[in-house]
């Protein structure tokens, strides 16, 4: 390991009463060398993005990592996501890889930036997808603002959307007579092309109709009631805050951001973040962790669960 960005990482501690353990703090440091890479790539390429959801929420409360959280988060407005997307594809050197719908096995209207070398294992019926420590690089788009016009603009994303990761539920609707947004024969269009193809026709659909509301949001939280749409405005601008040994970008006006998703933020609730489950590891790969390790002993052994 090089440069240190997790203090004390050799040694055990309690944050806000949670323990946090050096194995933990070993998954974080590999997190922000991560971080690192994709902020190398965005300066770079003159690519504005800023740290997002319990990351934000982290940097402004605790000046790092929430304690029982495992995860970085970093956001950008769709047209920025699109050129990042692209340029990272060239940037990003093994043991990295950028795992997207068009590189990898898995449908994600996202990307994750990860570590081929470490392990983060979700899916152990799958042996065909990357599998290492990432983190997630979020695209922002046009939600619904209050205006007729964004309301439509994001029903039809929906409907796009929904042609890329389960198109036979939309083809068995549109045979069935549901009403849609957008026009059925577009649609049935759509239904026909392979994945990569329908994943490009709905980002494309994304950047065109970007400027159309006035708040944005990671659609597939926000059609899932786990996120709100914010107004761009507030989103703009950033300035750099202290995260672990690192400083990192965050909204100009991130404490109303937060108040708005989180309501009263600065008390914090120990709650298991979405990751719970997930087997890691920094010196361990996600291949030979697949290979090797005996699956019967995880469900038994919770401590192998629980990070």
């Amino acid at each position: 390991m090089s440069k240190i960005y997790v203090k004390d990482i050799e040694k055990d501690e309690i944050r806000s009463g949670f323990l946090v353990t050096t194995d933990r703090k070993k998954i974080w440091q590999k997190e922000i060398e991560l971080l690192l890479e994709v902020d190398r790539i965005c300066k770079k390429h003159d690519i504005p993005y800023f740290v997002s959801d319990g990351t934000m929420l982290g940097c402004a409360r605790h000046k790092g990592f929430i304690p029982w959280d495992d995860d970085i988060d970093v956001s950008m407005m769709r047209p920025d996501y699109m050129k990042f997307v692209q340029v990272a594809a060239k940037e990003v050197r093994a043991p990295y890889f950028l795992q997207n719908t068009y590189t990898d096995n898995r449908i994600l209207n996202w990307s994750k930036l990860m570590d081929d070398s470490t392990s983060a294992i979700e899916n152990w019926d799958t042996y065909d997808i990357h599998q290492g420590i990432f983190v997630d690089v979020l695209p922002l788009d046009a939600v619904a603002d209050g205006m007729g016009r964004a309301a439509i603009i994001d029903e039809m994303s929906k409907e796009v959307w929904m042609c890329v990761i389960a198109p036979r539920q939309v083809k068995d609707s549109v045979e069935q007579g549901a009403l849609t947004h957008v026009a059925t024969k577009t649609l049935e269009h759509i239904l026909e092309r392979p994945l990569a193809e329908r994943m490009e026709i709905y980002e494309d659909f994304c950047v065109n109709h970007f400027e159309e509301s006035s708040k944005v949001a990671f659609q597939m939280a926000y059609w899932c009631n786990r996120a709100k749409g914010v107004r761009k405005e507030k989103l703009n601008s950033v300035q750099y805050m202290n995260f672990e040994e690192i400083t990192v970008p965050v909204p100009t006006g991130y404490e109303e951001y937060l108040t708005e998703i989180y309501g009263q933020w600065q008390t914090p609730k120990c709650i298991p973040n979405q990751h719970e489950g997930v087997v890691m590891s920094v010196d361990v790969s996600y291949g030979v962790m697949m290979k090797n390790i005996n699956r019967d002993l995880l469900q038994c052994g919770d401590y192998l669960w629980h990070w």
